[in-house]
This record gives C-alpha cells, structure tokens and sequence, in this order.
C-alpha cells in the first residue's frame, strides 16, 4: 500500500486514512485529521500555529523527535495547503 504525505500536516498516511471529499469519496491529498467531507477539520488553522502544534506533538509523544518536528516544519510551506502560488 503506497505512503501518502498529507499536504496540509505534512505526516505520512495511507489509504485506511484518507482524507474524504463532500461526496465521500477519497481525496488523496490530505489525511483524514487535517479534511473531511470537503472541508479542512480546523478552518482557521494557520502555518505559525501548526507549526507549534508540531513541536508540542516532538515534546509529548516518543513517535516523533524534535529533529523530526524541525524537519517536518521546514517542508510545510512546500505542501498544497500553504503554498502561496495559488494567490
């Protein structure tokens, strides 16, 4: 089953973890934390608060680093969500 990488968190997911399009169906894109039923889950999510959220995650939980956060952090203006070319 091939890895995706969710291009709003930046995590890796598959498809028992896909994010859902209004009609149902699977969109590819993004995980199912980050976007359900045609819709980003936090609306008002920005970069600068993801990206805390990311290193609170490296504090709390042993399944990521703070170097893994770091470089995690660095690729996230680079995912669809936040790539400015759309303006």
């Amino acid at each position: 089953m091939k890895t995706l990488i969710c291009q709003s968190c930046g995590w890796p997911f598959t498809k028992a973890t896909v994010g859902t399009n209004r009609d149902k169906s699977d969109n590819t894109d993004f995980c199912r934390d980050c976007y359900q039923d045609g819709a980003f889950t936090d609306k008002s999510l920005n970069l600068h608060q993801l990206e805390v959220k990311l290193l609170e995650m490296a504090e709390m939980h042993e399944d990521i680093s703070l170097e893994e956060a770091q470089q995690l952090i660095k690729k996230l203006p680079e995912l669809k969500r936040w790539r400015m070319d759309h303006i």
